[in-house]
């Protein structure tokens, strides 16, 4: 947490308001100072970010959770984001990467590893678009639903994560750039909060 902290201490980008180590201790001083963005580890000593996640979500103004772990294959990982978490980082407790991850969630722009599209596709009840389908430029416009709350682009740019294609893989196929394939998979993890509130309201 030191590390981390000094990261963020030492950089023009972002401002370090306020830091905890615990979840009890930290929840009163978010209230207060309303961030933009709360960084917090997946697992916590006291608690776990799906806690993390409900609570943020009872404030007045809610901050993006931005949860940082060591490993994208945790199986908690999908879960904290479906309740409310925002995005991830990779962090092996260096804090490096972590400026650059923050600007992109203020600028609502993630990324989603292959397994979490898997599990993504699962939950929003949807197969995998046919490759091929999903590897054309005109596949990137199409809004037709493909689902309840996902519309077909989602469905074939979350088949492409699924394969393990990578942004840049992707770029090329649909032409487009970067920061709005980010853009678009922020909003896929808006909508798993939306059907996770769906559920639990059922």
């Amino acid at each position: 947490m030191a590390r981390t902290r000094a990261q963020l201490q030492h950089s023009d980008d972002v401002e370090l308001v306020g830091s905890g180590n615990s979840l009890a201790e930290s929840l009163d001083e978010i209230d207060a100072l309303m961030p933009d963005i709360v960084a917090s580890d997946l697992r916590l000593k006291d608690n776990h970010a799906m806690r993390v996640a409900v609570e943020l979500g009872r404030l007045a103004v809610r901050p993006q959770l931005m949860l940082l772990t060591p490993t994208a294959d945790d199986l908690q990982l999908f879960a904290a984001l479906s309740a409310g978490a925002n995005a991830y980082h990779l962090d092996n407790g260096s804090g490096i990467g972590l400026v650059e991850a923050l600007l992109c969630l203020h600028e609502r722009r993630v990324v989603l590893g292959p397994r979490l599209a898997r599990q993504a596709l699962a939950a929003f009840g949807i197969e995998r678009s046919p490759l091929v389908t999903a590897s054309q430029a005109a596949a990137a416009l199409d809004t037709t639903p493909a689902g309840r709350q996902i519309d077909q682009s989602g469905r074939h740019l979350l088949t492409l994560l699924a394969q393990g294609l990578l942004l840049p893989e992707i770029v090329a196929l649909w032409k487009l750039d970067v920061a709005e394939l980010e853009r678009r998979m922020w909003r896929m993890v808006r909508l798993l909060h939306v059907r996770s509130r769906e559920l639990l309201a059922a």
